[in-house]
């Protein structure tokens, strides 16, 4: 039997990658208390789950069109991506003040296909909106058959029409944003959770390249939804991963290739964020921290990148689900963001229930 002394000693240990400065701020306090509310912020609730009605609601997405404010998500009958689903929403055209009646955007089906929530963009004076779909197709480790269908508004009939599956493999996550090349960009996950981004042939959104994101083990890939900010020909991703901070890759030409995601130095647990960009050319990040009993913003400095400044816009329980169902909880959580009028209109998920809005006033910011 060898004994110790026969053992070979370890070799060169690669040290670890030095975490990404996504935050150059003060320290964040560990007492969350002590980090400020946005000044001047309202609250209100869009939409609340019935018992007449279906229970399941997740994914918000809201945008500005010609005045008036859009609101969508995801709704199930009883279960997180379960049978059924449909993309449903309001519009408010006071502001936020009140919301039309329910309507319906995608469908769902009878059968095991089912429709998501997914993105808002608005193109050549059109409305679109691009959700996921998923249940039938290619095995996946998540999400069989996985595809992205737009639905774009006839205004003239007052209705949403299919313009059919534009992207493949790729859940898309954030407002589409406009890079040096002319393509638009989309953050998302793959069929399987992994990170991806979605990338338009320029103006023809019936057409997106999904590109995946290379990572590392210590990622540990589950559900990483996927952010992204683009300045110049480079795009930052800000991805949901493991260690409890956000993970970032970066692209240098236009999101054809990615480097290794890397971990950040901003602390967030394993929930998705939104990254956008301000009038006032002001970076923001909108995420949980610690875990989904505190959403915050964070922003940069006008025309920086890493963030400096963070406000808290909701923090402790929300309240519980008034209805059973899986993977329900009290939280805070799957944040999406549009500027309008001065304002940021701040959607959220309210216990996998209802849909919460916060409005943010910019001079807050």
């Amino acid at each position: 039997m060898l004994g110790g002394s026969q053992i070979p000693g370890p070799g060169k240990i690669k040290p670890l990658p030095k975490p990404v400065t996504l935050w150059n701020g003060p320290p964040i306090p560990a007492d969350l208390n002590q980090i400020p509310l946005v000044p001047g912020m309202a609250h209100q609730t869009i939409h609340r789950a019935q018992k007449d009605g279906f229970k399941f609601l997740h994914g918000a997405a809201i945008i500005e069109h010609k005045g008036t404010l859009y609101a969508n998500w995801a709704n199930s009958p009883t279960n997180e991506n379960g049978p059924h689903e449909t993309l449903q929403g309001r519009r408010s055209r006071d502001g936020g003040k009140t919301w039309s009646d329910l309507e319906v955007i995608g469908p769902g089906f009878e059968g095991p296909d089912r429709h998501s929530h997914g993105v808002f963009l608005k193109h050549k004076g059109e409305l679109w909106t691009i959700c996921s779909r998923f249940g039938v197709g290619k095995p996946a480790k998540r999400f069989s058959g996985l595809k992205g269908e737009a639905f774009v508004l006839n205004e003239d009939a007052n209705r949403w029409e299919s313009r059919g599956i534009v992207m493949q493999n790729c859940w898309p996550y954030d407002e589409p944003v406009r890079m040096q090349n002319g393509n638009l960009i989309t953050g998302g996950q793959d069929k399987d959770g992994l990170p991806v981004v979605a990338i338009s042939h320029g103006d023809d959104l019936t057409q997106w390249d999904t590109v995946l994101i290379p990572y590392p083990p210590e990622l540990a890939p589950s559900f990483a939804e996927t952010t992204v900010a683009a300045v110049g020909k480079t795009v930052v991703a800000i991805i949901r991963g493991g260690g409890n901070v956000a993970w970032v890759a970066t692209s240098d030409d236009n999101g054809k290739t990615w480097s290794r995601a890397r971990q950040s130095n901003l602390p967030m647990p394993r929930s998705k964020a939104y990254s956008g960009k301000l009038s006032t050319g002001q970076q923001y990040l909108i995420s949980n921290l610690k875990n989904r009993d505190t959403l915050v913003i964070s922003v940069s400095q006008p025309g920086e990148t890493t963030l400096s400044r963070m406000w808290k816009i909701r923090h402790g329980k929300s309240g519980p689900p008034r209805f059973p169902g899986f993977a329900k909880g009290k939280q805070w959580s799957y944040p999406y963001a549009h500027e309008f009028d001065g304002k940021l209109y701040v959607v959220y998920s309210i216990g996998k229930e209802d849909c919460g809005l916060s409005i943010l006033p910019l001079k807050s910011l």
